[in-house]
């Protein structure tokens, strides 16, 4: 039997380009979510509450 080695990268924390806020009914806010920017290209990953969107400009035709 061979050892088997895990090896594993650390991501560096990201630091939010945007958050995402919810205004309720009596005017306070809360924040909801946040947006990074996209390694690839000229997007965003949007993250809202336990859901993940990504975000991108419209292509030129």
């Amino acid at each position: 039997m061979t050892p088997t080695t895990e090896t594993t990268t650390a991501k560096e924390k990201q630091a939010p380009a945007f958050y995402i806020f919810a205004q309720s009914q009596d005017g306070k806010n809360k924040r909801i979510g946040a947006a990074f920017r996209h390694s690839k290209g000229s997007g965003f990953n949007v993250l809202i509450g336990s859901a993940r969107y990504v975000a991108f400009p419209p292509k030129a035709k």
